[in-house]
């Protein structure tokens, strides 16, 4: 396989304020110098759509400087073979300490690149997998090439804003989400109110599945779900009506269960939460 070409850190951080405009949601995420590392090491794994090359955030945070300077192909492709073997070593001087996968995974890409469409999801892969998920979108990654520059530069950002920063393709991009095609490989769970929901797949998704829809009816009298997550979507479901007559405030930044039920039927005890 062919590399792509890697830009430098400095022609990447140029150009995110100029491709993230003032009022883009959630911008800091977007033009910060971690973002700027993220989407380098993206180039550096060949991590680009199409390429079937994916990246995971540890990646980032185990980038070193002296390493970043070596981008002829069989440096990175070493460096990528290494990085994704279970016997890898911690590297001496890393970008970010190891904690710091959570800052790249939620904010930089899940909050920041992946709702503007600039970072594509490998398809079929569980959230609780190491493997590596994330790719740049191709037409994200060419506003960073070398030879645009000037008047064509400009257009050709212009262009993907248009495409992918209006509002108009913001708001198809939310209704694709919750109201897209079938995925064969979600996890779809009934609720006892009839309500379909689609979870990623993988084996917690089948656990919620499972207490859903034959925990729930088989020992509670009138079940209700009144709080649903997934490892990458804290808030799939959330009864906040609910929530409020019961006297629950749920705080989604907090630690939570995965589901939390509610037990409505006739009890001389009154309602019970599980």
């Amino acid at each position: 396989m062919t590399f792509p070409e890697v830009p430098s850190l400095a022609l990447i951080a140029e150009r995110l304020p100029q491709i993230f405009p003032e009022g883009t949601e959630h911008r800091n995420y977007l033009i910060r110098e971690m973002a700027a590392k993220t989407i380098y090491v993206m180039f550096y794994a060949g991590a680009i759509e199409g390429s079937d090359c994916w990246v995971r955030p540890s990646q980032v945070t185990d980038m070193t400087d002296e390493q970043a300077l070596l981008t002829d192909t069989e440096s990175r492709k070493a460096w990528v073979k290494m990085m994704l073997s279970n016997k890898k070593k911690k590297p001496g001087n890393p970008w970010y300490a190891a904690n710091s996968r959570e800052p790249v995974r939620d904010e930089t890409i899940r909050t920041g690149l992946i709702p503007l469409q600039a970072v594509v999801v490998r398809q079929g892969i569980p959230t609780t997998s190491s493997k590596p998920t994330y790719a740049l979108q191709k037409g994200f990654s060419e506003l960073f090439s070398i030879n645009l520059y000037g008047d064509d530069l400009d257009a050709a950002i212009e262009n993907w804003q248009k495409r992918y920063l209006s509002k108009a393709a913001i708001t198809r991009l939310k209704l694709m989400k919750d109201y897209g095609s079938e995925d064969s490989e979600s996890v779809q769970i009934k609720f006892p109110d009839g309500a379909i929901r689609k979870l990623e797949p993988g084996p917690s998704s089948l656990i919620s599945k499972a207490v859903i829809e034959e925990f729930a009816p088989r020992f509670l009298k009138k079940p209700k779900v009144l709080w649903l997550s997934e490892s990458g979507n804290k808030v799939v479901a959330q009864d906040e009506a609910l929530a409020k007559a019961l006297g629950l405030q749920i705080d989604p930044s907090r630690t939570l269960p995965d589901i939390i039920l509610v037990d409505l039927g006739d009890d001389s005890s009154g309602l019970e939460i599980l």
